[in-house]
């Protein structure tokens, strides 16, 4: 197809064109204007090694801390993805929860390394109390998972996880971005619905 028939064909369904994205548009614009705001929260964790192991390489001893302080920072990582540690901070926090989805259930908190030992969280409410809840919920559920994965022979934890104060940021909706997007995009799929129209006939 030549770019003049390309221009034809815009010219000929430029009504339709535009009365799709506005339509899109404003659907768009009532829905994002019913959305309630939400609250993002960010929790950081530290880990820090209370009781070290004896070693004879003593050269190498700081090496070997920061390295297994980074691989249990992983770990405590990985559980923020398990359904059972997820039930037991909701059940902490005494916030009412139902699994109808395990990928959505599972993927609510996001998880990122800063270093070998500080790991944060971040997560959204649409209740800022649920979001602070579910901090300190948090924090003692790790808190216990952590003093009991890592113990020495002797039966003491190796690693203490200390919790920097929650912050708590409302994340108001932006309707008229959302609703610009939602036009563009409503006009760039309408165009395709043209062209694909006009290949099938």
């Amino acid at each position: 197809m030549q770019i003049k028939e390309h221009i034809i064909i815009l010219r000929r369904s430029l009504a339709f064109i535009l009365v799709f994205g506005l339509v899109v548009g404003a659907i768009t614009y009532v829905l994002a204007s019913r959305r309630a705001p939400s609250y993002q929260a960010i929790q950081t964790y530290n880990l820090q090694l209370v009781n070290r192991s004896t070693t004879v390489d003593y050269q190498y001893g700081s090496y070997y801390d920061l390295k297994g302080a980074e691989l249990f920072t992983q770990h405590v990582m990985s559980m923020l993805r398990s359904p059972a540690v997820i039930e037991a901070i909701y059940q902490q926090a005494e916030i009412a929860y139902t699994i109808d989805n395990i990928s959505r259930f599972t993927s609510q908190f996001r998880t990122d390394q800063g270093s070998s030992q500080q790991v944060t969280v971040t997560f959204s409410r649409y209740n800022p109390d649920e979001a602070k809840a579910l901090a300190e919920a948090m924090t003692v559920v790790l808190s216990r998972e952590v003093n009991l994965a890592q113990t020495d022979t002797d039966g003491r934890s190796l690693f203490y996880l200390s919790a920097l104060p929650p912050v708590v940021v409302y994340q108001p909706v932006n309707v008229t971005l959302m609703t610009t997007a939602a036009v563009f995009a409503g006009w760039l799929l309408a165009l395709m619905l043209v062209h694909i129209r006009r290949y099938l006939q």
